[in-house]
């Protein structure tokens, strides 16, 4: 089963936007660089604005014609696919206006479909496959979830669910270290709620990790939902309840809360993963997907995390599933 893993590197990792990525040769020389490092796929991040110019549809068209030129040029690059992209609805959207809209409101639900669909046409016709999504606000934002909220967010995601399916492909939820969903047993309530044919979960090994979850322990009681991953470290937990800070983005993420941690994700095999006790889980239940790797936050020059990984690929995690 092992053998279809596939994996491909999450495009966040260059800081997509209108600081470092705007011209389209920095877009060239990170992607070459990309399948350098032996990541043949990327996973896109769905953003707003003319300077993100991967990010939106119709900046894909201005910058590169149509999505099937672009697909084209990505091969050239030695990007051979495009595994997935990441959409966030709590951000602000200039396209849609909006300053971020949420799950667990049912007045927002059309207008989160309508700029799902946005994306996932895109993500389509670049022959991707799944469709990853942010399913809450912070904690700090939207606070602890009841029945009725986490219903409604259900609705909303198999809401996008469906319409994914439509345009064949299917929607998976991303939990991370702050949103308002904490405990696995609201985890478990989710899926029940969730239709399993169109809607899955996301593991983000950080993430979970930074909010106190054992990674491998999760994946094995979710391990029939799991659709999809993203491998990165962290190096530290979120031990004194930060999450709940006032801004937490800034607060905990960026300053590192009370402990002032300077980095909370690392690059493979730096941290607190177990990944060769997770690789073994997935191969033991057969996990068959996507992994994604991420270097959020990384060092600098950015290809230094990208490389770091690559080499704990090749050394440490391939040779367990040969």
């Amino acid at each position: 089963m092992t053998q279809q893993i596939k994996w491909g590197y999450a495009v966040n990792q260059w800081k997509a936007g209108f600081t470092s990525f705007a011209r389209l040769e920095e877009i060239e020389r990170a992607l070459k660089v990309t399948a350098a490092c032996g990541f043949p796929a990327v996973e896109l991040n769905a953003g707003s604005g003319r300077w993100d110019p991967i990010g939106r549809p119709e900046n894909i068209d201005i910058n590169f014609g149509s999505p099937e030129h672009f697909r084209l040029k990505l091969r050239d690059w030695g990007i051979t696919r495009v595994a997935s992209t990441f959409f966030d609805s709590t951000l602000m959207s200039f396209e849609e206006l909006h300053f971020g809209l949420s799950s667990t409101q049912p007045a927002d639900h059309a207008r989160i479909v309508a700029q799902a669909k946005i994306h996932a046409t895109m993500l389509a016709q670049l022959g991707g496959e799944l469709l990853v999504v942010r399913p809450f606000p912070s904690f700090w934002k939207e606070g602890a979830l009841n029945a009725e909220r986490m219903a409604a967010a259900a609705d909303c995601w198999n809401q996008v669910g469906a319409m994914a399916a439509d345009l064949g492909l299917r929607t998976v939820l991303h939990i991370d270290a702050l949103s308002a969903l904490r405990t696995a047993d609201e985890i478990e309530q989710l899926l029940a709620l969730c239709d399993a044919d169109n809607v899955g979960l996301a593991f983000d090994t950080a993430e979970l990790t930074i909010a106190g979850h054992d990674v491998v322990a999760l994946y094995r009681r979710f391990h029939q939902r799991v659709l999809h991953f993203h491998f990165k470290d962290a190096l530290a937990t979120d031990t004194l309840g930060e999450y709940q800070l006032p801004n937490a983005e800034r607060a905990l993420i960026a300053a590192g809360g009370e402990r002032e941690i300077p980095r909370w994700f690392g690059e493979m095999g730096t941290g607190l993963v177990d990944f060769p006790a997770l690789l073994a889980a997935m191969r033991e239940l057969g996990y068959a997907g996507w992994i994604i790797v991420e270097s959020d936050k990384g060092p600098e020059p950015i290809a230094t995390g990208m490389m770091l990984n690559s080499w704990y690929k090749q050394n440490v995690l391939e040779p367990l599933v040969r």
